[in-house]
């Protein structure tokens, strides 16, 4: 099959968005062997200069020396927050397995502190769209490549990048409690990405979920 790549470059506002952080780890990825880049992440490197990896049941592309993505999913690569989850993957991630073992993001080395106020997951806009509408959260995570998990009413499982994988769990709305969405990490995503990273990863997956 003959995957059609989607580039996205950007502008106005944004670029400055994307000034605080790409000049220094596209330059440290370029920096890096790729060798051991694909050794430690599980990506692919490709001669013409540039790396591909599976992301969300998609496979996407990061470009070094052009300091971009491609994707066949114009959408997520346009994402600010999955670029730097993507860029800084492929610098940080360890060549260890999964534990297997499911924490919340309060649970991970300093995530009681980080993961509040304006770094807080993004539970509420989930809630809002899926909290009464289990079987369209269950539709959409399929479309992201998810897989039905045992928690809450109904929990989905992502495998975002090759040795990352996370889940949303909704607890519907009934006539006693308000609906609630968490979300649930293998313990060991901290050796490979800090927390300002993991918290960009649940903001570009909450927006594919969501649709935006």
């Amino acid at each position: 099959m003959t995957i059609q790549f989607l580039s996205y470059t950007i502008t106005g506002m944004e670029e400055q968005k994307k000034a605080y952080w790409e000049p220094k780890l596209w330059e440290e990825l370029r920096s890096q062997d790729p060798a051991r880049i694909c050794e430690r992440s599980g990506a692919d490197y490709d001669p013409g200069g540039f790396y591909e990896i599976s992301s969300l049941d998609r496979r996407v592309r990061i470009y070094p020396e052009e300091e971009r993505l491609e994707s066949d999913d114009l959408e997520l690569a346009s994402s600010m927050e999955y670029q730097l989850l993507l860029v800084s993957y492929l610098l940080y991630a360890q060549n260890i397995d999964p534990t297997g073992e499911w924490v919340s993001e309060k649970d991970l080395k300093g995530g009681s502190l980080f993961f509040r106020g304006p770094h807080a997951v993004p539970s509420a806009p989930l809630e809002r769209q899926f909290g009464s509408d289990a079987k369209g959260f269950r539709e959409k995570a399929l479309t992201l490549g998810g897989r039905p998990a045992e928690f809450g009413d109904l929990s989905m499982v992502f495998q975002i990048l090759p040795r990352i994988s996370f889940a949303v769990v909704l607890w519907v709305k009934d006539e006693e409690f308000p609906a609630r969405v968490t979300f649930m990490f293998d313990s060991s995503i901290d050796a490979h990405l800090p927390l300002d990273v993991i918290f960009a990863m649940t903001q570009a997956a909450a927006q594919k979920l969501l649709g935006e």
